[in-house]
């Protein structure tokens, strides 16, 4: 057995904004060989790709993600990617691309890609049968040389590449950045309530997509006692546009949330505040493919209100 060595190094994250959303979930159900999203970035522009597809045909079919370089000059890319699938349950599909995502995200990992002048690298291929749903996120920005082209491709193995009249016309967004911040005050005692990755995306055939996949969102939560007790406020999720999974990241520490049904919400954390005093907390999260978003937060008094369920951690 041969041995091979690869020799790596490490390079710093590279500053960026992301502003450019790609979905592709036009088809959602693939029933043969075809193209699924065709799309060429500029440097410097980073784009943040998110697919969600089911194999519906009889056979196999391999999905590929592709970067081609186009021009006469060398190009280098920076990407961060993962996938989930193939699997038979979307929502753990989803579910599963995200948080692999999420977690090179918050530690800002990602691979420089080398492409030579007018070729082709293959950053992921994921075969799957009948009936399997694949998912997956890629964020990229061009570092060196003037443009990428980005394709993610529907293949019976064995079979040519699709021509490009098959590709869906998916969508792409132009956003300011991907990443929103939301800030809220709460006062220890009352209620306040939140939504989580509430969207108006379409998938490009006009059919909403439940949920802004892909974008980021962090909220910067105040909580204040103005009170002379201690006081204790609980983080509550619930479902709000039907069954759904998540992860969550609170102060610097992913939460992977249970499947969260309408009806059955389920308490993340409770954080405890001392008598006249406030607290800073950091909750992130990204709405996971397949799911049915919005979640709903709610910030309350856990020891004057009925058991909401399922217990996370006290803080």
């Amino acid at each position: 057995m041969g041995v091979a060595r690869v020799a790596l190094e490490h390079a710093p994250y590279p500053p960026h904004r992301t502003t450019q959303l790609l979905l592709s979930n036009a088809p959602e159900t693939v029933t043969a060989s075809r193209g699924l999203f065709h799309y060429r970035f500029a440097a410097g522009e980073g784009v943040r790709l998110v697919y969600h597809h089911k194999n519906g045909s009889p056979g196999p079919l391999d999905f590929e993600l592709r970067l081609s370089n186009p021009t006469d000059q060398a190009v280098e890319v920076w990407v961060s990617d993962a996938a989930g699938g193939p699997v038979a349950d979307e929502l753990y599909a989803g579910h599963v691309a995200t948080k692999r995502w999420l977690e090179l995200y918050w530690n800002q990992v990602g691979q420089f890609v080398e492409i030579p002048p007018y070729s082709t690298r293959t950053l992921l291929r994921l075969p799957s049968r009948g009936q399997q749903v694949v998912s997956g996120l890629l964020e990229a920005v061009v570092t060196r040389g003037p443009a990428v082209t980005l394709d993610l491709v529907a293949r019976t193995p064995g079979e040519a590449d699709p021509p490009l009249e098959t590709y869906a016309q998916s969508p792409a967004y132009r956003f300011e950045s991907l990443e929103k911040r939301v800030s809220q005050t709460h006062v220890a005692g009352k209620g306040t309530l939140m939504t989580l990755g509430e969207g108006a995306f379409e998938n490009g055939v006009g059919k909403a997509i439940k949920g802004s996949w892909g974008v980021l969102y962090t909220y910067e939560l105040l909580l204040q006692n103005p009170s002379e007790a201690p006081r204790t406020v609980g983080l509550r999720l619930s479902a709000a546009g039907g069954i759904a999974r998540g992860v969550v990241w609170l102060e610097g520490q992913g939460y992977e949330l249970p499947l969260l049904r309408p009806g059955q919400p389920y308490e993340l954390t409770r954080v405890t505040l001392n008598a006249r005093s406030e607290r800073r907390i950091r909750l992130s999260t990204l709405p996971a493919a397949g799911s049915n978003y919005p979640i709903r937060l709610l910030l309350y008094d856990p020891l004057a209100t009925a058991g909401p369920g399922p217990t996370g951690r006290t803080r």
